[in-house]
C-alpha cells in the first residue's frame, strides 16, 4: 500500500513543456544541491529538467536529503542509476557527477573546472542561513560562496513554512549578495494533474532566471 502512495516520477500524466521551456545548456556545467527539507521531488524534477536541457550536472545531496528522497519518493539516487529513475534520459549525452557534501576539496574547486551557476532545490532554511552568512562548513555552502565571489547565477528554492523574521532576514541577505529566490510556491492556474506538474512549475521558474543570466533558449 505504501508504494501506491509514492508519486510517479518517470512518466508525467500531463504535458509539461509549457511549464519547463526548452533551453540549450550547451554542455555547460551546473551545480545542483539537494537538501533534506521536505519536497524532495523539487530536486528530482530539477535534475531531470537540467539533463533534458543539456546541462552537465554536478550533484550534491546532503545526508538527510538521501533519507527524504527515499521516504517521500521511494528513490535511492546514486551514481549510475539516474537513467533507471528517468528512462527517458537514457540517450542524453550529459553527465551527472556525484559529490559528497563533506568533501571540501572537491574537483569542483580545481582550476580547470568551470560552472555556469548553481541551484539548491529544495533548500532548507538551515542552508539558507549558512549561505546568507558566508559559511563554508560543507560543499553546498562553499559552492554558494564561490558563486557569490565570481558573480555566478545562484538560485535557491526555499521550501519551509511557516517562515519567521530570521528566515526573512537571511533570504534578504542572499538577494543582497546577488542570489535569487524561487520559493516552492507552485501555481495552480494551469490545472496541475500530479506532483510532477507542481515541481515542474518551479523548475520552469528557475530556468526563466537562468535564461536572464545567459542560458540559451533552444531554437
Amino acid at each position: 500500500m505504501e508504494s501506491q502512495d509514492k508519486p510517479d516520477l518517470t512518466v508525467p500524466k500531463t504535458e509539461t513543456k509549457p511549464l519547463v521551456k526548452s533551453y540549450n545548456g550547451e554542455g555547460k556545467n551546473i551545480i545542483l544541491g539537494i537538501t533534506g527539507t521536505s519536497g524532495a521531488i523539487y530536486g528530482l524534477r530539477m535534475l531531470r529538467a537540467l539533463i533534458m536541457n543539456n546541462f552537465n550536472v554536478d550533484l550534491i545531496i546532503t545526508e538527510f536529503a538521501h533519507y527524504t528522497l527515499y521516504k517521500e519518493c521511494g528513490v535511492e539516487l546514486k551514481q549510475g542509476n539516474v537513467t533507471n529513475i528517468f528512462p527517458e534520459l537514457m540517450m542524453r549525452k550529459c553527465t551527472v557527477s556525484f559529490h559528497s557534501n563533506l568533501d571540501l576539496k572537491s574537483d569542483i574547486f580545481m582550476n580547470w573546472y568551470s560552472a555556469f551557476g548553481m541551484i539548491v532545490s529544495p533548500c532548507s532554511m538551515d542552508y539558507v542561513a549558512g549561505i546568507a552568512n558566508g559559511e563554508c562548513k560543507n560543499l553546498i555552502e562553499k559552492c554558494a560562496d564561490w558563486a557569490f565571489s565570481y558573480s555566478k547565477p545562484l538560485i535557491l528554492v526555499p521550501r519551509e513554512t511557516p517562515i519567521n523574521r530570521i528566515h526573512i532576514r537571511n533570504m534578504g541577505k542572499v538577494m543582497e549578495a546577488g542570489g535569487k529566490l524561487v520559493p516552492a510556491m507552485p501555481g495552480f492556474e494551469y490545472n496541475p494533474k500530479d506532483f510532477n506538474d507542481l515541481a515542474d512549475f518551479i523548475a520552469g521558474k528557475v530556468f526563466n532566471l537562468l535564461l536572464q543570466n545567459g542560458a540559451s533558449a533552444a531554437e
